[in-house]
């Protein structure tokens, strides 16, 4: 199912004056820091009746303020909060919630803020017994390696300093360079234990899987899509629907680059779209499938420092009715932006360890790419594959 100019009109939240001023051309650092907690494992675990989306807007951009980005819009599901963000993305479900920013955001200083607001708003008791630390059921923290370190906020210039800071809050914390640590396109992960005593058994929500992919060097001509064209007007269909033109200019680059069409929705699940295209360049976008499965997509398409970022936990084959695999998703991904050189990561719960071993054969090889490191990690419940893969010089 396309995105439409529907998909315009139906923002629960719209920063029209923001849209109109946003300027990328200071931005440098593609690369995300990601944040996912989950303070429960499902939403019927939860202790009460409030949950995360209980918490205003308000409170969410006064959180953001901290990070150093703001909302440009959200969208709202029967079971998610979808926010656009002047440096990526956030989603927030009743029970977890995911931050991703660019630039030099400063992520991890909203963690103060937002152990705060559970405790006092959701009254939701996170502390382990004896202890000041906070122990949700789940918090992973991860990133690539930055192109330009320093120009990040001290707390993100080095890994170590960053863990430091996270355990600071968390109980339980690992933390792993996964890569070649001796060149500069390792990726960075600290993952807590899992806090089994939140869990109430095996529900539906408990189904996680996660595709990451991270791509440097992006084909000149891709690139280029993803500068609008502001000398020609956007269509008066999408400036009917909705007056904020980089939402218009948004939707427009995502169907010309047939980004909402990544997965064949064979079940005709519920299909929501927010984009943005920024100026001079630039583009963000939140697609949520299925009311619950989101994927999103970053891109700085400037020369020399190009980079496009894929995330998604959309189960591919349950809404292709089989028709696709993760590695049809891959290879589609690729043909888009077709970069010089991508990191791949998938974390899955081990009731999918199939898809893991199914997707390690998949991807033993690419087409027009080399694969230089394959890690493979069992991290609690959850196994993680990291690839990397390279295009060879012609």
């Amino acid at each position: 199912m396309p995105a439409t100019s529907l998909d315009l009109s139906d923002h629960s939240y719209l920063d029209s004056a923001l849209s109109a001023t946003l300027d990328s051309t200071d931005a440098f650092e593609g690369p995300e820091k990601l944040l996912e907690v989950w303070f429960y494992p499902s939403v019927s675990a939860l202790p009460n009746a409030k949950g995360l989306r209980s918490i205003s807007l308000d409170e969410w951009c006064s959180m953001l303020e901290l990070v150093k980005c703001e909302v440009l819009s959200s969208k709202k599901t029967a079971h998610m909060d979808a926010f656009l963000l002047s440096e990526s993305s956030m989603f927030v479900f009743e029970h977890k919630l995911t931050l991703k920013t660019c630039g030099t955001t400063t992520t991890l200083l909203c963690l103060p803020r937002l152990l705060a607001m559970v405790e006092s708003h959701l009254g939701w008791v996170m502390k382990s017994p004896g202890s000041d630390k906070f122990h949700p059921y789940k918090v992973f923290y991860s990133r690539r390696c930055f192109m330009f370190p320093s120009k990040q906020h001290p707390i993100h210039r080095n890994w170590g300093d960053e863990v430091d800071y996270l355990n600071q809050f968390f109980l339980g914390g690992k933390s792993y360079v996964i890569g070649r640590s001796d060149q500069n396109d390792h990726w960075n992960l600290y993952i807590t234990e899992t806090n089994k005593t939140l869990a109430s058994g095996l529900t539906s929500d408990e189904r996680d899987e996660t595709l990451e992919i991270l791509m440097t060097g992006l084909d000149s001509g891709s690139a280029r899509q993803f500068v609008a064209d502001r000398t020609q007007s956007p269509s008066e269909e999408g400036l009917a629907a909705c007056n904020a033109p980089g939402h218009v200019y948004g939707l427009e680059i995502t169907k010309a680059t047939g980004l909402d069409c990544v997965y064949d929705n064979q079940k005709s699940v519920p299909f929501v779209h927010d984009a943005f295209a920024f100026m001079p360049c630039g583009y963000s976008s939140n697609i949520i499938m299925d009311d619950k499965y989101y994927y999103t997509l970053h891109v700085t398409p400037e020369d020399g420092w190009s980079y496009a970022s894929f995330e998604s936990n959309v189960p591919v084959q349950d809404v292709s009715c089989g028709r696709q695999t993760q590695h049809d998703i891959v290879c589609r991904i690729l043909d888009v932006f077709r970069p010089t050189d991508f990191c791949m990561t998938f974390f899955a719960k081990d009731l999918l360890s199939d898809r893991i071993l199914q997707l390690m054969h998949l991807l033993d090889s690419l087409p027009n790419y080399v694969k230089r490191d394959k890690v493979i990690h069992e991290l609690d419940e959850y196994q993680l594959i990291y690839l990397r893969y390279q295009r060879p010089a012609q």
